[in-house]
């Protein structure tokens, strides 16, 4: 098949690389321009991030093709004018929902950013949960006279949480969710992992190898136990996903959510400790196999980026951990352990693990398109 030509804003960024390796040999979409701030534009994308330098800025272990290095960058500025039919965001949100806004007058974008998660008319998307509530791509058209749409992917934290929470809500409903995360270093950007390669070094310690290249900048032996308005997004986002759809409008899900947020030294891998309390009865067992058995959309339709398995258990009891567990489905599932009774009525207690950089990031928003592609919204 002739192959959807794509844009990728914000590409020289960590996100943005990301949307560059997860792209370039993809069988429906084809990575025609890419564009960044004014200081990167015009630069062939190999200057514009340093790649084969000295100070190099390309942070991944993936090699980039070389078909993608010769394409030269754009101003980021002019994306509304280019000609791709669909556009990935890796933008900070602040400039987001200017630029994002004046493309979608014409063409489909798929963000990472947080700009347009919490309008009235507009939705976050995960792949496998809220399938039903991309009909309110019609409602932003027709609230804002648009062609295309934005459609963002929810906050990285929200992911695990939520992917391990649409089975049990479906099947046994649920009373109660609380949540305590252990955040990685990767989600607070690159300036944080860059602080935290510096103190390891400083400290005697390994580097991962994917950081052999960084420059120096973190907080090794530290955990800080606030992340700014990650709860709000956490309670806000979870309600909303396994909310219903009706009458051009999501109703949020009528279930209690407390939630607590920190940040530990993992380079990534976002970790939680939930504890829940199901409406109808149920066994550890029962919720083991609930999970296990679960398949969404992306599975039902094959689409090139999804997980074979969605949710995957994990039998033993220490697991699952970032650092042997995170890649498992190549980062695109949700990895469930510890799964326990507790003494509350109807309770159970668990933790589960998913990636941030490729479920919670790029890669996500990439299933979120082959989606969108596969039913018709992307031409």
């Amino acid at each position: 098949m002739k192959r959807i030509p794509v844009g990728i804003l914000g590409a020289t960024g960590e996100v943005g690389q990301k949307f560059v390796v997860n792209l370039q040999n993809h069988p429906w979409f084809e990575i025609r321009e890419l564009y960044a701030s004014e200081r990167s534009a015009g630069l062939t994308y190999a200057r514009a991030v340093g790649y084969g330098e000295s100070e190099s800025r390309w942070f991944l272990k993936e090699t980039p093709n070389e078909e993608i290095l010769e394409i030269k960058v754009k101003n980021v500025r002019e994306a509304a004018g280019g000609e791709c039919k669909v556009y990935f965001s890796a933008l900070p949100s602040k400039v987001a929902l200017e630029i994002e806004g004046e493309i979608a007058k014409q063409h489909p974008v798929v963000s990472t950013a947080s700009a347009y998660r919490y309008f009235e008319d507009s939705f976050t998307y995960l792949p496998g949960v809220n399938e039903e509530h991309v009909a309110m791509i019609e409602v932003q058209q027709r609230s804002r006279g648009w062609k295309g749409f934005v459609v963002p992917q929810p906050n990285c934290t929200t992911i695990g949480l939520v992917l391990s929470l649409k089975p049990i809500y479906d099947r046994f409903g649920l009373q109660e969710v609380i949540m305590t995360s252990m955040q990685s270093v990767s989600g607070a950007g690159y300036g944080a992992v860059v602080e935290w390669a510096k103190q390891r070094r400083e400290q005697g310690g390994d580097l991962p190898s994917e950081l052999s290249e960084y420059r120096p900048k973190l907080f090794e032996g530290n955990v800080i136990p606030y992340i700014e308005k990650e709860e709000e997004k956490v309670k806000k986002e979870t309600v909303k996903l396994l909310g219903k759809f009706e009458n051009g409008k999501i109703f949020p899900a009528e279930f209690k959510i407390a939630c607590k947020c920190n940040r530990v030294p993992v380079l990534h891998g976002h970790t939680e400790s939930v504890f829940i309390r199901t409406r109808e009865p149920a066994t550890v067992e029962e919720l083991k196999r609930t999970w296990s058995e679960y398949r969404g959309e992306p599975q039902h339709l094959k689409l090139p980026s999804a997980a074979e398995r969605p949710i995957v258990v994990m039998k033993e009891r220490d697991r699952p951990q970032p650092r042997f567990d995170v890649l498992i489905e190549k980062g695109m599932a949700a990895v469930v352990g510890g799964v326990e009774a507790n003494i509350f009525e109807n309770g159970f207690q668990y933790t589960v693990l998913s990636h941030n950089t490729e479920l919670g990031a790029a890669k996500g928003a990439v299933l979120a398109a082959e989606y969108l592609y596969k039913i018709g919204r992307i031409k």
